[in-house]
């Protein structure tokens, strides 16, 4: 089984949203996995063990399914703890506190520029796929992950400092 370039781009995006569905957008290894599952891929492929061409995807599902397990077995073993745990949902939270935060947020993205705010609107609110804000942004895969980072991290910054505590102070 022979893979062009183009060809073998394609599983990678497609294999990396998939990885990243599994364990997480945040998580810092999935390029690692990615990579992992397409050279054990490649390898069975050269080594005629995939017996139908047809069914090439679920093959190298299967093989990102167990590369995931033995990451997550690793990670379990190992203890590894990630440096950015996300906050915990407030389950008291009232109505009135809900659209506090929803105007603080809404504060906060104005303050992006409009970049920036595009990004995390299409991807977040509108739950655009990647491929659709690659294409109406006419970006590459890297710069919309390096955008998309940066963009958190501004908001993050933004909405941790005044608009937070405002929101905060108004519900007490």
């Amino acid at each position: 089984m022979e893979l062009s370039g183009a060809e073998l781009q394609a599983l990678r995006r497609k294999l990396r949203f998939k990885v990243c569905h599994r364990i997480g957008f945040a998580c810092p290894d999935v390029d690692d996995i990615v990579q992992e599952s397409l050279a054990r891929f490649l390898r069975a492929a050269q080594a005629g063990k995939m017996q139908n061409v047809e069914t090439a995807g679920a093959f190298l599902n299967g093989i990102a399914q167990n590369v995931i397990l033995e990451y997550r077995r690793r990670w379990n073993r190992d203890g590894v703890i990630s440096d950015t745990l996300p906050e915990p949902v407030d389950k008291r939270s009232g109505h009135s506190e809900v659209f506090e935060l929803h105007d603080a947020i809404i504060a906060g993205l104005h303050q992006l520029s409009t970049r920036d705010r595009e990004i995390l609107q299409a991807f977040y609110f509108d739950e655009n796929s990647k491929d659709e804000i690659l294409a109406r942004m006419n970006l590459t895969d890297e710069a919309f992950r390096v955008i998309l980072c940066r963009a958190k991290e501004r908001f993050r910054r933004i909405y941790n400092g005044p608009l937070k505590q405002r929101a905060v102070a108004s519900h007490n």
